[in-house]
């Protein structure tokens, strides 16, 4: 079976509802049983102004986050908002840790890639996970408090690990059901999407909510600010790094970022999996560029871009290898046509009109298919791309279209 990715399936829409009504439905209920602890409060003599004004503190501080230019377009993108809504629910309960994280968790990105159905999903999974953890670090500082009477900050941090745990776990799946529903994964490949990157940064992020958390409740707002400071460089860093890893005009992998998830491929070959690599050349870009100028040259690289990505899956990968060549990696395929089939597609999407100022004008594509066979010989990355690399000279020197193979190319003179 083909699987494509499709926001407006009936069972996404219908899960995404209900996702939304039970984050709707949970942060109300939080708020009518667990009023919010004063401990958040932002004065010293606490209130109802106090309470507010701790929660906008905590809120700030995510959208802070939330709001920065995002220029990344990789899979799994990092946004760093656990530390945030687990402080505030440590501070406030679970009601506090709900609004929290529907409020302060919005992003630039999302707003330009997310349906708008997709956007509220989101939140409210976000709010729904808030509840559950915050539950889950009430009931474990209560038990841990009667084991640790005397170490108040030890209980502090092993109630935080176990609200953390709760969150990313709830917020994960109801992501990963969003992500299968959208995508047509499998429940493996959707796992392999939460790698140990992910799983490292959400352990440091429980650790910085602890200390933000301990910091506020020791020394004031101004302690857990600083901290939150620390944040904002590891999001800088975090981003420089992962710009390093694309192309800033097409918003593809470089050719470093590409070569590691075609190594795990190939290393995935000898367990059964079939993978492909599509090496693609745009067919008359030189003279567009000629005709039309370098803008509207870089106008076509960054289109295509654009629908290289939204044509493959969270499991596969595109890159742009320099000039108008692109590489694609699609992973886990059932048998050659079916790679064969999906690359006509990315052709065809690649060959659909460009308009730019006023202007419209058509780029063609030549693609060379190398299949990666289990029952084929172990390749390594180099060997594969120059076998994807001499299908495509041998489709572009055919005049453009496919070229598919699962043997090692002949060279065409």
């Amino acid at each position: 079976m083909i699987r494509r990715r499709s926001d407006r399936r009936p069972a996404l829409l219908v899960y995404t509802a209900a996702v939304v009504a039970a984050g709707v439905i949970a942060t109300a209920w939080a708020i009518g049983a667990y009023p919010i602890a004063p401990t958040i409060s932002l004065t010293a003599t606490g209130g109802r102004e106090g309470i507010l004004l701790g929660l906008v503190f905590w809120v700030a501080l995510g959208l802070l986050g939330g709001l920065r230019i995002q220029r990344l377009h990789g899979h799994g993108v990092l946004t760093f908002h656990l530390p945030f809504i687990l402080a505030a629910t440590a501070l406030g309960g679970p009601a506090a840790g709900a609004i929290v994280a529907a409020i302060s968790t919005f992003e630039q990105r999302e707003r330009r890639e997310m349906p708008w159905y997709g956007l509220l999903s989101n939140h409210a999974a976000l709010a729904f996970a808030a509840v559950l953890s915050g539950i889950v670090y009430l009931e474990v500082d209560r038990l841990v408090a009667l084991t640790l009477p005397s170490d108040i900050q030890a209980a502090r941090l092993v109630s935080l690990v176990a609200a953390g745990l709760t969150l990313t776990a709830v917020s994960g799946g109801l992501a990963a059901v969003t992500i299968m529903l959208r995508d047509g994964l499998r429940r493996q490949e959707v796992v392999r999407i939460f790698d140990v990157g992910h799983r490292t940064t959400a352990a440091g992020e429980v650790v910085l909510g602890w200390l933000m958390t301990v910091t506020y409740l020791s020394m004031g707002w101004w302690a857990a600010s600083i901290c939150a400071l620390l944040v904002l460089v590891a999001w800088a860093g975090h981003d420089a790094r992962e710009l390093s890893r694309f192309d800033p005009l097409s918003g593809l992998l470089t050719r470093t970022g590409f070569d590691e998830p075609l190594r795990r491929a190939i290393e995935q070959q000898r367990h059964g999996h079939r993978s492909a690599v599509l090496a693609i050349d745009l067919d008359g870009f030189k003279s567009i560029n000629d005709h039309y100028g370098h803008d509207m040259g870089d106008e076509v690289i960054r289109i295509v871009g654009e629908r290289l990505r939204t044509s493959i899956r969270l499991t596969d990968a595109a890159v742009r290898r320099g000039g108008d060549e692109f590489s694609v990696l699609l992973t886990d395929l059932p048998d050659a046509d079916t790679a064969a089939v999906l690359a006509q597609r990315i052709h065809d999407r690649l060959c659909a009109p460009v308009e730019f100022d006023d202007q419209v004008v058509r780029v063609g594509a030549s693609i060379g298919v190398f299949v990666i066979d289990p029952e084929g010989p172990e390749r390594t990355v180099q060997r594969v791309h120059k076998s994807a690399d001499r299908l495509m000279y041998q489709a572009k020197k055919a005049g453009g279209g496919l070229r598919v193979a699962t043997r090692e190319p002949t060279l065409v003179a």
